[in-house]
């Protein structure tokens, strides 16, 4: 893995920031499926309004909040970080990275 960000090549740069996008975009979905979950439930008679609100409320100030933290950044090695973790865990697929994204997570 690279020491230093600064002298990595701007297209692998954009790599890892548009994968970092898409891993944003997949971990806010999967925290919005879990809220949707809870709409079914109001839907359903199995909550009210006021519960569902506050629900909605504290999904506001957590999931996405934090996961706006993790993201809302250009450093490359923070990016990088949380890509090794998805890849780890399977969020991410290792045939969505080129060789040298892969190279510079030390994956290859």
């Amino acid at each position: 893995m690279h020491r230093r960000t600064d002298d990595l090549p701007k297209a692998l740069k954009r790599e890892i920031r548009d994968l970092g996008g898409v891993l944003h975009e997949r971990l806010l979905g999967a925290e919005l499926a879990k809220l949707e979950a809870e709409f079914a439930r109001w839907r359903a008679g199995e909550m009210d309004a006021v519960e569902l609100s506050t629900l909605i409320h504290k999904f506001h100030e957590g999931p996405p909040r934090m996961l706006w933290l993790q993201f809302n950044t250009n450093h490359v090695r923070e990016l990088g970080y949380h890509l090794r973790e998805a890849l780890a865990e399977g969020t991410m697929r290792v045939d969505e990275f080129s060789v040298e994204a892969l190279d510079f997570l030390g994956r290859k």
